[in-house]
C-alpha cells in the first residue's frame, strides 16, 4: 500500500478538473514557453503530452498508487524524443513539466484548504511529498529518454555525415543536393581543406581540436559554416568556405602561440566538386609527409610547399637508393649529419651566399663556413654544379625519415 491513502479523495475530486486545469496549462505554457523555442509543428504533441501527463498525475492520486513506481506516459516520452531528434535543449521539456506540476499542485491544495480541519497541514506536507517524488521520477525518466534518443540521433546523423562525405569524395555518381541538405554545406563554392590531428588523448584531444577548428575558421576569415568530418583516431578534416588564401605564415605563428597539441596539413584551395576532393586529398597527403617526417617537421604546413616531396612514390628501396647515391654518409640519420644537411639545404637556397645563409640560420658566418667545408671536405659533396639533384635527396631526407641510415 502507498503511503498517501489519504489523499485519494483529493486525486477523486481534481477528475472533473482536469479538462479545465489543461486547457489553462496549456494556455501558460505557450505564454511562458513561447513557440519560437519550441518549434512550430511541435504545439499538438506538446498539448497532447501535457493533458497526458495532468491525466496521470490525477489518476496516480486517485487510485493510491506509489508515484516512486510510476512510469513514463507514452505521450511524453515520444515527444522528449522529439525535442531530442530537433535539437531543443532538455531545460524545455525540463521547464514545461515543472510548471504542469506547480498547476495541478495549486488545485490539490486548493481543494485541501476548501475542506477545514486540523489535518489540513499534514494534508498539504502529504501533497508536497508526493509531489517532489513524482516530479523528480518523472524529471529523471524524462532526462535518461532524452539523452539516449539524443546521443542515438547525433550517432546516427554523425555516421550519415560520414557516409555522404565519403561518397563525395569517392563517387562521381552522387547526388550534390541531397548531400548539401544533410551536410548543411554547399559544394558549389570555394573550399581550402585542412586537416587537423592532436597529439594528445581523451579529452584533452577532443577540447585541443575544438580550439584549433574555431582559431582556423578565423584565421580562414570564411564566408560560411566550415564542414567537419573525423578523419582518424584524434583527427578531423575540415572544409572552409573561403574566397582567398589565408597567410600561411601568420596562420602557423598563430597555431604555435596557442600552445596547442595539433598538427596542421593544409590543401590547395578549390572550386566546386572537383576542387573539395583535391583539397582533401591534398591535405591528406600532406599530413602523411608530416608524420612521416616526425617531430622536426612544422606545426603547420601547406601541400603546394611540399608538393614534389607529397606526390613521391611510397616506394622505400628507391628513395632511399636515390638518397644515398647522392648524399652518401651525409643521409645519417643523427643530430649531426641533421645540422649539416639543412645548413647545406639553406646555402643552396640562399644562392650559395655565406652571409644570407648565416642570417637565417641565425649563426655567425665563419659557422656557415665550417659547415660547408665539411659537407665538401669530409662528405665530398660538390655544392658548385647542378643542384637540382642535391635539393631534391635534401628533401627527401627531411620530410621521409625512413630513407636515413642510423649512425652510431
Amino acid at each position: 500500500m502507498a503511503a498517501y491513502g489519504s489523499l485519494v479523495w483529493v486525486g477523486q475530486a481534481l477528475g472533473p478538473r482536469v479538462d479545465a486545469i489543461t486547457e489553462d496549462l496549456i494556455r501558460v505554457t505557450e505564454q511562458m514557453i513561447p513557440l519560437n523555442d519550441v518549434a512550430a509543428d511541435l504545439a499538438e504533441m506538446r498539448a497532447a503530452s501535457i493533458a497526458e501527463n495532468i491525466a496521470a498525475v490525477q489518476y496516480v492520486l486517485a487510485n493510491n498508487i506509489d508515484p516512486a513506481t510510476v512510469g513514463t506516459p507514452a505521450g511524453a516520452a515520444a515527444y522528449a524524443q522529439r525535442l531530442a531528434r530537433r535539437g531543443v535543449p532538455l531545460t524545455i521539456l525540463l521547464r514545461a513539466y515543472g510548471l504542469g506540476q506547480y498547476r495541478i499542485l495549486d488545485a490539490a491544495i486548493g481543494l485541501v484548504l476548501a475542506v477545514p480541519g486540523p489535518d489540513q497541514p499534514a494534508r498539504i506536507a502529504e501533497l508536497l511529498k508526493f509531489a517532489g517524488t513524482y516530479l523528480d521520477r518523472l524529471n529523471s525518466s524524462m532526462g535518461r529518454i532524452y539523452e539516449a534518443e539524443r546521443d542515438r540521433w547525433l550517432s546516427s546523423r554523425q555516421a550519415a555525415r560520414q557516409q555522404w562525405i565519403a561518397r563525395l569524395l569517392d563517387n562521381d555518381d552522387v547526388d550534390v543536393a541531397a548531400a548539401e541538405e544533410v551536410l548543411g554545406y554547399r559544394l558549389d563554392q570555394r573550399h581550402h581543406a585542412a586537416e587537423v590531428w592532436s597529439t594528445a588523448t581523451g579529452t584533452d584531444a577532443v577540447r585541443a581540436l575544438e580550439q584549433a577548428r574555431q582559431l582556423l575558421s578565423a584565421a580562414m576569415r570564411t564566408g560560411g559554416t566550415e564542414l567537419v568530418a573525423a578523419s582518424g583516431d584524434r583527427a578531423m578534416c575540415i572544409w572552409f568556405p573561403v574566397e582567398q588564401p589565408c597567410v600561411l605564415g601568420e596562420l602557423a605563428e598563430q597555431v604555435e602561440a596557442s600552445g596547442l597539441p595539433v598538427r596542421v596539413a593544409l590543401g590547395p584551395i578549390g572550386d566546386g566538386l572537383p576542387g573539395f576532393r583535391r583539397s582533401a586529398r591534398s591535405a591528406a597527403r600532406a599530413k602523411a609527409l608530416v608524420i612521416s617526417a616526425g617531430e622536426s617537421a612544422p606545426a603547420v604546413i601547406d601541400f603546394d610547399t611540399i608538393a614534389p616531396f607529397a606526390l613521391l612514390s611510397d616506394d622505400p628501396g628507391e628513395l632511399a637508393g636515390l638518397v644515398h647515391r647522392v648524399l652518401g654518409p651525409l643521409a645519417g640519420d643523427g643530430a649531426k649529419v641533421e645540422l649539416l644537411r639543412k645548413t647545406l639545404d639553406v646555402f643552396l637556397s640562399e644562392g650559395a651566399s655565406y652571409s644570407r645563409t648565416a642570417r637565417v640560420l641565425d649563426v655567425h658566418r665563419n659557422t656557415v663556413q665550417y659547415r660547408i667545408q665539411q659537407v665538401t671536405g669530409r662528405y665530398g659533396i660538390a655544392v658548385d654544379t647542378d643542384t637540382f639533384e642535391l635539393r631534391f635527396a635534401l628533401g627527401v631526407c627531411r620530410w621521409y625519415r625512413h630513407v636515413l641510415t642510423r649512425t652510431i
